[in-house]
């Protein structure tokens, strides 16, 4: 397994687990009706230690320090899908209400960070999944 393979695994993993951890605290901050920063700080600074201790553990090198002209390849198209995969999944977040409830209805707050994470974890979820796919079947062509 390639170096941008295990990456791209890692980040796959990551990505699940900040999700999982944020749903929870997403959806308690919407039950208790979180205004202003109180709740949020608290959450903000729990990211903020473990983050970068998550950063400073598994990354030692740059991210793409020892990748060869391949797997940069891979990496710049697997960037492109996920750009367009970020971009259609946030025209479909945002055009599919406006056609299914109308131009006058309104919608709650709460649902624009949780567009914001889908968002973040559609792209992310795209680029490891290119990249994996493309590692695939390359090997498969190899052979």
């Amino acid at each position: 397994m390639s170096k941008l393979q295990k990456s791209a695994w890692f980040n796959l993993g990551m990505v699940t687990v900040c999700m999982i951890i944020s749903m929870p605290c997403f959806f308690f901050l919407t039950w208790r009706n979180a205004k202003g920063v109180d709740y949020i700080i608290i959450f903000f600074v729990v990211a903020c230690i473990t983050a970068p201790l998550f950063y400073i553990i598994y990354r030692k090198k740059s991210y793409e320090a020892n990748f060869d002209e391949r797997e940069k390849m891979i990496n710049k198209r697997a960037f492109s899908f996920a750009a367009m995969g970020l971009t259609i999944f946030l025209a479909c977040v945002c055009i599919i209400p406006y056609f299914a409830l109308g131009g006058q209805n309104l919608i709650k707050v709460y649902y624009l960070p949780l567009i914001f994470l889908g968002t973040l974890f559609a792209a992310q979820f795209v680029h490891s999944m290119a990249i994996l796919i493309q590692c695939a079947l390359e090997e498969e062509d190899g052979q």
